[in-house]
């Protein structure tokens, strides 16, 4: 049978055991003739089985072929699951950055021993109902976002790997490009004159820490690992749906593609406030947490990096009525994107009410309302 409505078909094997596949044409080849084909009706949501998803941060996420909703209150916390309409809310386990795996099955995240620069950390995976947690792979510097590969045998994710991890006092004789402390006590000049009358001019000051970034490919199975070619910072891998050699993660000028079999990487956008990139389900689309100056927005782009629109966007008149009624009528974040199974929506983080909550949106920007 078909279900029009979402483009779902309904198919009976040979021992007349039913079940449901997607009808995009990126995962399902159609053949023959299907005008006969009957009408029939979505499942009962509350009847699926629970699965669970998140992507490169503490925002919602779905997956194809799933009816659940995976958030987290705060990184490192809970990791919850939450049916679409807001039914059957549970716990999970802790974690860093849930990622469900294509099937729906198992949920990835990451773990760390401490918060500090430079600190420990493992991959784990959990079955999406709860059990079978274990973990995957350790000794990994502050791993984050991990992303399942289109068959789910692979997790992609950034870690720390190099860089200054703690605070530097140095003296130059120019003045630093880096990051330097705000306490300006900790900024000197400092003037030498020799025997000769030679004057010479030195700044101290001490250096916050910057640390670097890289991506590692690591087996579900094996836990075997291997490190990729990336930027001197490289977060949040997005993993192209339909070309399982593709990725595109977050780095220092913008976002990158990257092929995995050769090794090749190559700007994909040259815009530094491009962030958390999150494919759509037919991988034609990009969807991104955009630093908008002073809060976030949701930008949507094709996946070749042209077409960009801004999909959020704080309406003026609100925040001059905040201002008016004594609030600080600044704008709202929008945040941390993710699309439904069938490309249709996408939920996000919103603070526009004063806290943040789940929110969802058509995947062109239109009707944005609370999910719950």
């Amino acid at each position: 049978g078909r279900h029009s409505p979402s483009g779902w078909w309904q198919v009976q094997l040979d021992d007349g055991r039913t079940g449901w596949v997607s009808g995009g044409s990126a995962y399902v080849q159609v053949s023959g003739d299907t005008g006969g084909i009957p009408e029939v009706s979505a499942p009962d949501p509350s009847a699926t089985a629970p699965a669970a998803a998140g992507q490169g941060g503490t925002g919602p996420s779905t997956a194809l072929g799933t009816n659940t909703i995976v958030f987290q209150t705060s990184s490192g916390g809970p990791i919850y699951a939450i049916n679409p309409d807001g039914s059957n809310l549970r716990l999970l386990t802790t974690g860093i950055d849930p990622a469900l795996s294509p099937d729906g099955q198992q949920v990835a995240f990451t773990r760390w021993d401490n918060p500090g620069h430079g600190a420990f950390g493992s991959l784990w995976v959990i079955n999406a109902d709860g059990t079978g947690e274990r973990p995957i792979l350790g000794d990994v510097r502050q791993p984050k976002s991990p992303v399942w590969s289109p068959d789910g045998t692979q997790i992609a994710i950034s870690m720390q790997e190099g860089g200054r991890l703690d605070p530097e006092y140095k003296c130059s004789r120019s003045f630093p490009s880096d990051p330097i402390a705000e306490d300006f006590e900790d900024i000197k000049v400092v003037v030498d004159v020799d025997q000769k009358g030679d004057v010479e001019t030195k700044f101290c000051y001490t250096l916050l820490p910057r640390p670097f970034w890289g991506l590692r490919l690591v087996d579900v199975a094996s836990g075997e690992f291997e490190d990729l070619p990336r930027d001197i910072y490289s977060y949040t891998p997005a993993w192209d749906p339909t070309n399982d050699w593709h990725l595109v993660y977050d780095g220092e000028g913008g976002l990158v593609n990257l092929d995995i079999n050769l090794g090749n990487t190559w700007a994909l956008t040259e815009d530094p406030g491009d962030h958390t990139p999150v494919f759509s389900p037919d991988g034609s689309r990009l969807a991104v947490a955009y630093r908008q100056h002073d809060h976030w927005d949701i930008h949507l782009m094709n996946a070749d990096g042209s077409g960009r629109a801004r999909l959020t966007e704080t309406p003026l008149r609100a925040m001059v009525e905040a201002r008016i009624n004594g609030g600080e009528g600044r704008a709202r974040n929008n945040a941390a994107p993710a699309y439904s199974p069938d490309g249709g929506q996408i939920a996000f983080l919103t603070d526009r009410t004063g806290r943040w909550e789940i929110w969802v949106m058509q995947a062109d920007g239109s009707d944005q309302r609370p999910l719950f």
